[in-house]
């Protein structure tokens, strides 16, 4: 089965996915012919996927985990599980970036620790109020207006931006944003590197 124009797993997750592969495989009595039975794979490429000498697309990895009754996830090591990072709704911090008019702006971390790339998180802006001075740093950022609009100031340029919108800008760029409307606006925004 070819695999061109699929999208492979990572070479340095590719390790850890054919030694799970192979003991899951070995754990429920499944031989390499009978895998390839089940995912349409040649027995050789599953034997060099194995020996770490072959990568996987996403496609087929998800007929290899079908084939062995196991999710996708557990096919990867606990080394790289170590760095998966799950928050739930209603335990993330908040922080109120400022007071804006006896109204508080806050932005809600999504991810429970700094140990990342990148910092994704929601800013809550009620009406008539705005995300403080222009402020500028090293990184990137990407925003996205979940709910309601928002002036964004970029440098001199000035954007309006809708629900739906999006906007991506190197942070060294001065950014300033507002919400000039009577209903509360909340915006995703990711940035890299962590900058708190």
């Amino acid at each position: 089965m070819k695999d061109r124009g699929r999208r492979k797993i990572n070479q340095s997750l590719n390790t850890g996915i054919a030694q799970k592969i192979k003991q899951i495989r070995n754990s429920v009595g499944m031989s390499l012919q009978e895998l390839s039975q089940k995912t349409g794979l040649s027995m050789t490429f599953l034997s060099r996927l194995e020996n770490d000498k072959a990568n996987i697309s996403i496609l087929n990895l998800r007929a290899v985990a079908n084939a062995l009754g196991v999710s996708i996830a557990s096919l990867f090591s606990d080394d790289q599980r170590s760095q998966i990072r799950y928050s739930k709704a209603g335990q993330r911090r908040k922080m109120i970036l400022m007071v804006c008019e006896g109204k508080k702006v806050t932005e809600e971390w999504l991810l429970p620790d700094s140990n990342v790339k990148l910092e994704p998180a929601v800013v809550s802006l009620p009406p008539g109020t705005n995300g403080g001075p222009p402020f500028s740093h090293e990184g990137e950022e990407f925003v996205w207006v979940l709910k309601g609009s928002v002036r964004f100031h970029l440098g001199s340029e000035v954007f309006n931006l809708e629900q739906g919108d999006s906007l991506y800008y190197p942070a060294t760029i001065p950014h300033q944003f507002f919400n000039d409307t009577q209903k509360k606006s909340l915006l995703l925004f990711v940035a890299t590197p962590w900058s708190f």
